[in-house]
């Protein structure tokens, strides 16, 4: 019972952060992969840039792609996804990535190697820095970057489990003191990722009975 509410309370807690969402923008030559474990809209054609988050904790996959080719040589850069953590975003802020662009290619490899100590998180309001975790994680193999970045977060156990702050607290406003299994809750996302349509329909019939 305590698991089915709780399930409940972070899904409806989830609908209430539409009225005041922040904002996080990744120019170019940066791209947004994921943000809170979920693919965003990129593909090879198109690239996103500025997404929503949801007040309290937040983390977002992004990812360095810029051509230096020049008429003799192919010179296109990918750096390894930088995988930010923000454990306090405000209802309204704005935030971006904060750098100094590198000029040429080989500066560029220099800045590539060092992405995680030459980024900040800023919040354009105020254009200072906010506390973030900025960490980078090696490029995942095939076309679906985004996939692998996921694949990868969840074998290393950095998946995002949902459990913000302002979540559980409205999730208690509507629902009480519902107890929050963070481990729990991670099991039981990787388990319904894993499993196929079937088992999945068949998982929402037994939890309808249990009610």
């Amino acid at each position: 019972m305590t698991l089915r509410i709780t399930l409940a309370a972070l899904a409806t807690a989830s609908l209430c952060f539409g009225a005041n969402a922040a904002t996080f923008k990744a120019e170019q030559p940066y791209q947004i992969y994921l943000i809170n474990g979920e693919k965003t809209a990129n593909t090879i054609t198109k690239d996103i840039h500025e997404v929503t988050l949801a007040e309290g904790k937040n983390q977002i996959a992004i990812g360095y792609t810029n051509d230096y080719s020049n008429r003799s040589e192919v010179r296109v850069l990918n750096g390894d996804p930088v995988i930010i953590e923000l454990d306090n975003v405000a209802a309204d802020a704005e935030l971006t990535i904060d750098f100094n662009k590198p000029l040429n290619y080989q500066l560029a490899r220099q800045f590539l190697r060092e992405q995680s100590e030459q980024l900040t998180v800023i919040d354009q309001r105020t254009g200072q820095p906010v506390e973030a975790d900025i960490s980078t994680i090696p490029m995942p193999a095939g076309l679906d970057t985004a996939g692998g970045i996921q694949e990868h977060l969840r074998q290393t156990r950095q998946a995002f489990n949902g459990r913000t702050e302002a979540a559980v607290a409205a999730a208690q406003q509507k629902f009480g003191d519902a107890v929050v299994d963070a481990d729990a809750m991670e099991m039981l996302q990787h388990w319904w990722n894993a499993a196929d349509a079937d088992t999945r329909r068949a998982f929402q019939i037994w939890m309808i009975q249990q009610q």
